[in-house]
């Protein structure tokens, strides 16, 4: 993607949004720094041509109508987290079975229901709770829990703020890769974040949540804007929040103030596997590259 036109928030972009649509322009509005920045799927062929609608439409030279209400009626927000839900079913695949899933726990409190998809099996008898050790699990075929933690959430906070976040890098990158590719990054840095929380993270044996997966995500992101500034228009300030939230989970500031115990392990190991997925697939790009050029 590319930044083609950056405007003041006064300016209702609305209407000329509808009106790229209708003229087959794919393209995307965000917010970044107290700005609108106006990114084109298709830069190379409607840059210029996007510039110039731009221009007339300020000068008076193109009515735009009543294409704001029909738009609007038709697609809803200009640019919602869903507005491209057809175009990226994974992601909302991954969500809806997290809600599933905390319904059925309900929200973590039924542990019987819990323990199909902790990490390590586990039983209560009375005050006790007793976890069947992973090798054993394993042994009997149940591979599912390497993963199926990353679905378990313990309150709505913890499901509405993972959910969010799902949804705003989810929908970037799949939009830009397709869901084959998002699904498997989801597995890999799950996986990943699962089995690190376990290694390193403590006595914690009982763990659960996407946000392991939601930093993944963002340092897949992260490392891809790097090297091509403004990709997915990711607003700089969002990498900046993440990181320090991750810092001050390690600090255990969260769970004294009523914010429960983090499983910051998964959220770096999630984090530096998305990131050393996003450098490894930039190494790809690159290759690949000089060998078209050099054909």
């Amino acid at each position: 993607m590319q930044r083609v036109l950056e405007l003041s928030m006064e300016i209702d972009l609305l209407p000329f949004s509808a009106f790229l649509w209708r003229e087959g322009i794919a393209h995307r509005i965000t917010e970044e720094g107290g700005r609108q920045v106006l990114w084109l799927e298709n830069p190379a062929s409607a840059a210029a041509q996007v510039e110039q609608f731009y221009a007339d439409w300020q000068a008076g030279l193109l009515q735009l109508g009543e294409v704001k209400i029909q738009w609007w009626k038709r697609h809803g927000l200009m640019s919602g987290p869903l507005a491209d839900w057809k175009r990226m079913p994974a992601t909302l695949l991954f969500l809806v079975v997290c809600l599933v899933v905390a319904f059925i726990t309900r929200l973590g409190n039924d542990y019987q229901t819990v323990a199909w998809f902790s990490f390590l099996n586990f039983d209560i008898a009375g005050e006790y709770i007793r976890f069947v050790p992973l090798s054993y699990s394993l042994s009997h075929g149940e591979y599912w829990r390497l993963l199926t933690p990353i679905f378990l959430h313990f309150g709505i906070l913890h499901l509405a703020f993972n959910m969010l976040w799902l949804l705003e890098f989810g929908r970037r990158l799949e939009l830009h890769h397709g869901s084959l590719f998002i699904a498997l990054l989801i597995i890999v840095t799950g996986l990943v974040s699962n089995i690190a929380q376990y290694q390193f993270g403590g006595s914690v044996a009982l763990f659960g949540g996407f946000s392991g997966v939601i930093y993944g995500l963002m340092g897949f992101l992260w490392i891809r804007e790097k090297e091509q500034p403004g990709l997915y228009g990711v607003p700089s300030g969002i990498y900046m929040f993440m990181l320090i939230w991750l810092v001050i989970g390690f600090t255990g500031v969260l769970g004294a103030i009523g914010f429960g115990q983090m499983a910051n392990t998964a959220h770096a190991g999630g984090l530096l596997s998305g990131a050393a997925c996003g450098w490894l697939y930039n190494r790809f790009r690159g290759e690949k590259q000089n060998v078209v050029k050099g054909a």
